[in-house]
């Protein structure tokens, strides 16, 4: 547990083809059998449940659990009262119609949920939810702070903002980050606020003074990335390739 109340989360940075997936569909059906019945997996995009499907299936588990968030209408609650709901990321960003009315009355601070896939999540789990919430190709939502460039100040992307929004919403919740290119450079882990590397009990207040402070070096990544591994917070595997052999075979083109 994090100093501030929330559970602490893990970050899975395996190379491709280790297989994240399949890794993500285990930590799922452990929860699952241990009473956690609902779980969210997020990833890039609605179509790759029929991946997803394929990777829980390959661990054992009943791919028919999935419940795609694309088939949703807005505001609708799944019916099912267990399984894993798939939510493609740009489903996140859109702003509820009653937020949108509300707008021009709202006080910058308001802490009322914004998001519609964000509240309908919160409502299907519950404000007590402590099951899994896996954020794959995590890297999709790093850009939750403004970051100065060239060309000026850029914004937080809105689907940032939700997943943020998701993770504040349920401080209870098992939440996962995976991603290969997860750890690149520091300002890409602002949203990975469960990992306690800021905030009470660190010396950053926030992921901006984390960012800015860890920033002047240049070999950051990798001590971050090293004390995380030692802290039990990351593991980054890559497969060998000892004892691979290949050969060049030229194809003639047909005429």
């Amino acid at each position: 547990t994090n100093p501030n109340g929330t559970r602490r989360g893990f970050f899975l940075g395996d190379g491709t083809g280790v297989g994240k997936g399949r890794q993500i569909s285990g930590v799922i059906i452990d929860n699952m059998r241990q009473g956690r019945k609902k779980a969210v997996w997020l990833s890039k995009k609605p179509a790759l449940i029929e991946d997803a499907k394929r990777d829980f299936k390959d661990v054992g588990g009943d791919p028919k659990l999935l419940i795609p968030a694309a088939s949703l209408k807005p505001g609708q609650l799944p019916k099912q009262d267990e399984g894993i709901l798939f939510v493609g990321y740009a489903k996140l960003r859109s702003a509820s119609d009653e937020f949108k009315q509300q707008a021009k009355v709202r006080k910058p601070d308001d802490q009322e949920l914004r998001f519609q896939m964000v509240q309908t999540l919160v409502k299907w789990l519950g404000k007590d939810f402590d099951g899994v919430i896996a954020f794959d190709e995590s890297h999709e939502i790093s850009n939750v702070l403004s970051v100065k460039g060239a060309r000026g100040k850029s914004k937080p992307a809105q689907q940032a903002l939700a997943a943020m929004e998701l993770q504040n919403a349920l401080p209870q919740a098992r939440v996962m980050y995976v991603s290969a290119t997860g750890a690149t450079e520091i300002q890409n882990l602002a949203y990975a606020n469960r990992l306690g590397l800021w905030g009470e009990g660190t010396p950053f207040p926030e992921a901006a003074n984390f960012v800015v402070e860890m920033g002047r070096s240049i070999s950051a990544m990798e001590l971050v990335a090293q004390n995380m591994k030692q802290m039990g917070l990351y593991l980054a595997r890559s497969l060998a390739y000892t004892g691979i052999e290949y050969s060049r075979v030229d194809h003639k083109l047909a005429p």
